[in-house]
């Protein structure tokens, strides 16, 4: 089984990360979640954003927490945590996976051979299909396995009940894939 870390998005540690959390300890996998915003949650984007923004250390507190872990640690996050994820993933080539949740970020080549999964509805308005484009080629340059799971629609946290955007068929097909993946990297 896996050492995950599990990162938040901009509107801090809410339940439905939590819930994430238990569904994946519920196939075995050890999660660690950190509140990297120390308490703070935003049920509105924007303030969220702006919180995050007064906060550039956060990063590094997120940085400080995963040198803790085994190196082999997934890299996962939703949103703000992906962007966090992706970024740890790309100068930790001993990780597992990075599971990037509705965000994704133009890659500084070259990547780190660390395998990658995507999960994004087919609009967002926080993903760039190009940027998606450029990590997908980046990660199979290096070598490594790159999934690009789309859901049809419209929005951004799909993953969150307590979002707007939330899709419950979307959120467990999400669990089953990474579920899946691990599985495939374990069998490596």
């Amino acid at each position: 089984m896996a050492s995950i870390l599990l990162l938040h998005s901009a509107l801090g540690l809410r339940p439905g990360v939590h819930d994430f959390a238990e569904r994946l300890r519920g196939h075995g996998h050890e999660v660690s979640v950190p509140d990297f915003y120390r308490g703070h949650v935003f049920d509105v984007e924007a303030e969220g954003i702006a919180h995050r923004d007064a906060h550039p250390e956060y990063f590094e507190h997120v940085r400080a927490v995963a040198d803790e872990l085994p190196d082999d640690t997934v890299l996962a996050g939703f949103s703000l945590g992906s962007f966090f994820a992706q970024r740890l993933a790309a100068k930790r080539p001993g990780a597992r996976a990075a599971i990037l949740m509705h965000s994704v970020a133009a890659p500084r080549p070259p990547w780190s051979g660390v395998p990658v999964q995507v999960h994004r509805y087919a609009t967002d308005p926080w993903i760039s299909p190009p940027d998606v484009d450029a990590l997908a080629e980046a990660v199979r340059d290096s070598g490594a396995p790159f999934e690009d799971h789309v859901t049809s629609g419209r929005g951004h946290l799909f993953t969150d009940p307590q979002g707007p955007d939330f899709d419950e068929a979307a959120r467990d097909a999400t669990i089953e894939r990474i579920l899946g993946f691990l599985d495939e990297g374990e069998a490596a």
